[in-house]
């Protein structure tokens, strides 16, 4: 009887120590890093932890139909979603945040053969033209995509790791050292409150925190915004949404000499606690009329030596971690600029396929993406530890029975004497 004795106190004593950083782990994110895969060096990308990932099969389907007006003649660049990663011949230096795959691309109705277009911040956009249709004729494009979502932290950088900049790389001309629209760098009130954030002998990772939490700190968030305002407006008004967030972080990087850059796309759910399950189906339109359910968004990515491209979203980062990571419920569709269309100024915060054509016709469009989850890689409870903590369960309960029976028997004894 002692050993069960013995044998149930130590289970009590080992089921908290067991059972609690399961919990842990599974549910609290400063936790999750318990179970990464550090990357030392990678394709010259180093110290990111890949921790959860969301595999997507994507379907995007397209159809414009004209109805009046001169014969209409129109031309098409969609984006692609771009695949990001470290040996991703697009996107040097990057963390894998998107492993996108394109499976199948159809267009019918185009009067050229389509020919990928690569622009200057390595976006790829598939570019064709519909000339000369008659009313009630139609133009389509149907792609599908596998796409991993992963992830990414960038948490343990050691600062002796942090190499020096190479100012004459092509980034800076791309990202840091012009002023330019939605990004004035050479604003005089912008450029003093950079230097007053920081200190001049901080690291570049030390100096992104700072002015991303000054950021979160000055702004306050404006959903109702339609366009695109750019820094220098964000920061006299403090106001903003996702983009002005974006722009003004990216701008105050700017003026420390830190390459920065935007991220567009869109957010499958804006919940980021729930868990994607096998199966599960998500489907987003946009249609003539501004009818939408997407949910646009933009984040920042900055770039430092020997580490890459770091992203994070000033945003999210008001309500949640979001400083050096990024999570497995955003597409990405185009980066280094904003992405516009001028004759649809409601859809101009997603990089959504741009139109021109002759502004007397008259058309519909009917944009759908959908989405459907077919491998996930989330920290859950494996058989394994459900046994351990059954068996464990069962001990405790065992020990209890037997120690009641064995009061009652104690007590039986006593009374009989």
């Amino acid at each position: 009887m002692k050993i069960l004795g013995f044998s149930f106190i130590l289970a009590i004593l080992i089921f908290p120590i067991i059972f609690l950083p399961l919990n842990v782990v599974i549910f609290s994110p400063s936790q999750l890093k318990l179970t990464t895969i550090t990357i030392s060096s990678e394709n010259g990308v180093s110290n990111y932890e890949t921790t959860q990932s969301v595999t997507y099969q994507v379907q995007i389907n397209f159809s414009l139909i004209h109805h009046s007006g001169p014969v209409g003649n129109y031309s098409f660049q969609f984006s692609r979603l771009n695949d990001r990663r470290p040996n991703s011949t697009l996107t040097q230096y990057c963390g894998p945040y998107q492993e996108s795959e394109l499976q199948y691309s159809s267009i019918i109705g185009s009067d050229n053969d389509p020919f990928i277009y690569r622009d200057r911040f390595n976006n790829t956009y598939d570019i064709f033209n519909a000339s000369y249709l008659s009313p009630s004729e139609t133009i389509t494009l149907n792609q599908q995509y596998e796409i991993t979502l992963n992830e990414v932290f960038f948490n343990n950088i050691n600062p002796s790791e942090i190499g020096n900049y190479d100012t004459s790389d092509e980034m800076f001309s791309l990202y840091c050292n012009n002023s330019e629209v939605y990004y004035e760098r050479d604003d005089f009130n912008i450029n003093t409150t950079s230097h007053s954030i920081v200190n001049p002998g901080d690291n570049p990772v030390v100096k992104a925190q700072k002015i991303c939490d000054w950021v979160v700190d000055h702004l306050t968030y404006d959903d109702s915004l339609e366009e695109e305002k750019g820094a220098k407006w964000a920061y006299d008004n403090q106001l903003g949404d996702c983009s002005e967030y974006s722009s003004l972080m990216i701008t105050l990087l700017r003026c420390q000499g830190i390459p920065a850059r935007k991220v567009t796309g869109f957010v499958i759910s804006a919940d980021p606690t729930i868990k994607p399950y096998v199966g599960q189906e998500w489907s987003f339109f946009s249609r003539s009329g501004g009818q939408t359910n997407i949910l646009g968004h933009a984040w920042v990515e900055y770039y430092v030596p020997n580490i890459g491209w770091i992203a994070c979203d000033p945003t999210w980062d008001e309500t949640g971690d979001y400083f050096n990571r990024i999570d497995y419920f955003r597409l990405n569709f185009n980066i280094g600029a904003w992405f516009s269309i001028p004759e649809l100024p409601d859809e101009s915060e997603f990089p959504h396929p741009c139109l021109v054509y002759m502004l007397s016709s008259t058309f519909d469009y009917d944009y759908s993406l959908n989405l459907k989850v077919i491998s996930t890689n989330l920290h859950t409870l494996d058989l394994l530890v459900i046994i351990i903590i059954c068996s464990i369960v069962g001990i405790v309960i065992i020990g209890i029975v037997l120690l009641i029976r064995s009061s009652r028997k104690k007590r039986e004894e006593y009374h009989n004497y």
